[in-house]
């Protein structure tokens, strides 16, 4: 009895002790108390995007040769006999170019001064039998260029002088007649000259032969290529 009553506090004194140790080991061994983390600081609102920089824009026209348009008068003659009427500021002869230059590079070469003889033997060949005829050659001379049926040698009377004492000096004999006096050529009937063998008739062939002929001729250079420069004033 004497030896428990002894007992009870030694143990209850140990038992303290026990929990004395316990209590510090097990908030060791949980760690610290976790603390709450600071909250993200709020994202700053980009800045708007920067207005591109305005750049200075120098639009610089295209510069391609300076064109100077053929001399002549309204009406023209081409060297393959077609007329030309202009109806503008521009010449016959400047319209007759502008439309064989196909490429508008300024030179006529021989394959688009042959396409504009093909073009225009179609038009003269109306019953498209491949040959200019009689019929064919009076409808080109009387409708589609009367102006090749003048064939005045003695000049322009006009210009016939008569001094104080009566004495007429008749006007220069004309270096031009015909077709000749609009065209580049001293030809009065462009189409009639290329019957090569005087049959009253002119097929492709002798067609196409005068167009070699009459190029050559107008490319002065000899190049290959007829440009406005080498051609001379119409009418001589």
């Amino acid at each position: 009895m004497t030896s428990r009553m002894h007992a009870s506090p030694f143990r209850s004194v140990c038992i303290a002790l026990i929990l004395a140790l316990a209590l510090p080991l097990a908030a060791q061994a949980q760690g610290p108390a976790p603390t709450a983390s600071p909250a993200p600081p709020a994202a700053a609102k980009a800045p708007p995007p920067a207005a591109p920089a305005q750049q200075d824009i120098t639009v610089t026209a295209q510069q391609g040769p300076v064109v100077t348009v053929l001399p002549g008068g309204k009406d023209f003659i081409s060297p393959m006999g077609e007329p030309f009427r202009s109806k503008d500021n521009l010449s016959g002869a400047e319209h007759w170019f502008a439309r064989a230059d196909t490429d508008g590079n300024g030179r006529l070469t021989l394959e688009e001064f042959k396409a504009d003889e093909v073009r225009f033997f179609a038009v003269l060949d109306s019953d498209k039998d491949g040959d200019i005829g009689p019929i064919e050659i009076e409808h080109y001379e009387e409708v589609i260029a009367p102006e090749v049926k003048t064939m005045n040698t003695w000049g322009d009377v006009s210009k016939g002088k008569m001094d104080n004492d009566g004495n007429y000096t008749p006007p220069p004999y004309p270096e031009r007649i015909g077709a000749g006096r609009f065209s580049y050529l001293a030809l009065p009937e462009p189409v009639v000259y290329a019957d090569a063998n005087f049959d009253r008739g002119i097929d492709r062939r002798e067609f196409n032969a005068a167009a070699e002929q009459r190029f050559k001729s107008l490319d002065r250079n000899g190049d290959g290529r007829i440009t406005r420069a080498e051609l001379p004033k119409p009418g001589g």
